[in-house]
This record gives C-alpha cells, structure tokens and sequence, in this order.
C-alpha cells in the first residue's frame, strides 16, 4: 500500500487521508501481529470461544434494549400518572368550587361569567393546540424536542453519537404525532372547556358537586393504574440491571447492535464500536466486555482495545473521559486510566500498525506456547509454535 508519514507521526494514503485503524486492529495486533495480519487477510477466527463471545455480546445488546424499553415504559407512565393526577386535583378544586356556590359563598351570576371566560379560553387554546399540530413550529424556532430532552453530555454531541432510545413522544407517526407542548395545551383545554360548561350549565349545584366526586374517586383509581405500572417497569429495570452486571456503572446511552453508530477520529483514522457506552457524572466511559476465562489482569491487547475506545470518545467529544470499564463477564471490571502516559501509548500502537499496512513485515513477536494455542486464527498461522516439541 502507498502511503506516507506526517509530522504528527501518523500515515496517510495516497490521498493525504489518515489510514483507518479500527479498535479491533488495535486489539488483535498488540496480541500478535501475525493474528492481525492473518485477519487483513480475510482468515476468519475460528473456535468455540468465538462462537460463544459471539452469542454474548448480542445477548447483552438485547437485554440493554430490554432494560431502555423498561425505562422508556417508566417514565411515560410517569408522565401520564402525573397528568391524570392532576385531573384529579382539578376535580377536586372544582368540587369545592360547587360546593360552596352552593353555600352562597360565590354569586351564581359571577360563576356563570366565570364559566364563559373558561369556554372562550379554551376554545382559543384548542385553536392554538391544532395549529401547532399542522405548522412547522419547531423548524421555524430551531428547536429540537429531542435534543432539548437528551441529557446534557449527549446534547453537546448530538450530530456525532446519539443515544440508544430517543426521549419517549405521545405519538410516533400518524396525524396524531405530536409532543408535549402540544399534549399540554390541549389538555388544558379540554380541561377548562369540562369547568366552564359545569359552570355554566350545572343548575343543580349538589348533583354537580356529587358527579364531580365520584369522577374525582374514578379517575384516582385510573391513575393509580398507571403509577402501579410504572412501579412494575422500574422493578423491571432493576431487574435487567441485575442481569446485565451494569448496577453502578452508570447510566447506558449507546449499545454495539445492529446499526450502532461507528465512532471516528479524522485526525488519526482510528474508528471502532465500543460495546456499551455509559454516563457516570458528566463523562462519557466506553465498556468492553470480554468473555471466556477470567483473568487475574487485565490482558494487554484488551487494555489497549479500551485505550482506542477512550481515544474514539476524547476526539467525538472533545472531552477526555477519566477512564474506561473492561468488563470480564458480570463480576470482574477493571478500570483502565486514560493519563498522558496512555495516550502516548495507543498513539505509539496506531502508527505501528500504519505502518505496517503501508510497509507490510508484520511476524509473531512472543515464544509463548499458550498464547499461540488460544489464538483463534491458529490453524491457519504458517508461522505458528509447535506445541508438542514446546512442551
């Protein structure tokens, strides 16, 4: 391959463009150069252990899709108790309202005008409320109701990395889409339309202020629904938490599945997936999960693999995170510092491996019998060890 160094240290080809070095080169080269090569060659990893880090990592990915589903079912039923529990206060304003119209403590000619007021201003917020449903408000404003919701550190990079659910909308498609403000208005309208009617129509004060009750109680019950609902959901999220051995590592905001965004650094072609990225505080940590044995350290090729997500995040972001999570199975997590020394050290590591590509010589570097016979490309390595005359 054609390519050249620059000042910084990095190759570019032939086009002046960084060459791309994905995470999992970093990974598979700091292990064995000659596994690297072997998979820029097309030689697939082979073996059992494959399989099953295979099978892991989209099980995970599914019960992190899970647990978000549980938050997002949380805080919509949230949301919706909060309004039908104002429904009820209302309810219950109005009948104490009744109440003492009834007493003569509010001249019936004045709650007759009160009502009035309340229709003609709701019909006015029912027109707004639907005007708002029809024209691009938002487009003409500059506002992004998603970006508005999303957490901070997320909102600061929405262009770059979104996510792994959106903030929850009353509708998603159909003529019914619409948000919040929206919704709001138009409950209020309703709401105040029910009030000045009864006001003005409720000749019977205590069948009025009796109907209200029993509405009130109603509703109370409809609402604790939704509250018992949420309950369920947040149990749920307790749960998956649990599962997925995330408890305390802060909150998940992107997932390695199906269409995951691929993170990039222009400056040094390093791009790469992690598997899980989460906020703790205002940082953004990436997590790699391993699977198979467990180790008493970290494995190097793994820390350095952790490294290159921590340098993916610090150029999306410009913020440099801490530390990263290496995660061996649901117990051991080990945390890997992101100092100077670090970033000198994945740098070193990525124009290695450029240069490699450009320059090609890439060989085993290790004697080390164990370590060749858990290489899962070893059947096809041509400069493989002998394990028998090792041993």
């Amino acid at each position: 391959m054609v390519g050249q160094k620059t000042d910084d240290g990095f190759w570019v080809d032939s086009e002046g463009k960084p060459i791309h070095v994905s995470a999992s080169d970093v990974e598979r080269f700091v292990y064995c150069p000659m596994s690297w090569r072997l998979s820029q060659e097309g030689v697939a990893a082979k073996g059992e252990e494959v399989r099953r880090g295979i099978e892991e990592h989209e099980r995970l990915h599914t019960m992190i899709v899970e647990r978000n589903q549980a938050r997002e079912q949380f805080t919509k039923n949230l949301v919706i108790w909060s309004w039908w529990f104002s429904v009820v206060l209302t309810l219950a304003a109005d009948t104490a309202a009744f109440y003492f119209v009834q007493d003569g403590t509010i001249d019936d000619q004045i709650a007759k005008s009160i009502g009035a007021y309340l229709v003609l201003l709701a019909l006015v917020w029912l027109l707004l409320a639907i005007a708002l449903l029809f024209l691009p408000w938002r487009k003409w404003i500059g506002w992004d109701e998603e970006l508005v919701d999303a957490p901070k550190a997320i909102s600061e990079i929405e262009d770059h990395l979104h996510p792994l659910s959106k903030p929850w909308r009353l509708s998603q498609e159909g003529w019914f889409t619409f948000g919040r403000p929206e919704a709001l208005i138009m409950f209020a309208a309703v709401a105040l339309s029910l009030h000045g009617i009864a006001l003005n129509f409720a000749d019977n004060r205590s069948v009025a202020t009796f109907a209200l009750l029993v509405i009130a109680l109603v509703w109370t019950l409809l609402a604790n629904t939704r509250l018992q609902a949420a309950l369920r959901a947040n149990q749920n999220i307790e749960k998956k938490d649990e599962e997925i051995g995330m408890d305390g590592l802060g909150e998940i905001h992107y997932s390695d599945g199906r269409g995951a965004l691929l993170l990039e650094d222009p400056e040094s072609g390093l791009r790469g997936r992690p598997d899980q990225i989460t906020k703790i505080g205002d940082d953004l940590i990436p997590v790699e999960f391993k699977t198979g044995r467990t180790p008493k350290n970290p494995h190097k090729s793994h820390r350095f693999q952790v490294l290159a997500y921590l340098q993916l995040i610090t150029a999306v972001t410009g913020k440099s995170p801490p530390f990263g999570l290496l995660r061996y199975g649901s117990e051991f997590v080990h945390s890997i510092e992101w100092n100077a020394t670090a970033k000198q050290e994945i740098k070193n590591t990525m124009i290695d491996i450029q240069r490699t590509i450009v320059e090609g010589g890439a060989k085993r570097d290790h004697k080390r019998p164990g370590k060749c016979a858990n290489c899962s490309r070893r059947e096809d390595c041509p400069d493989r060890i002998d394990i028998i005359q090792a041993e």
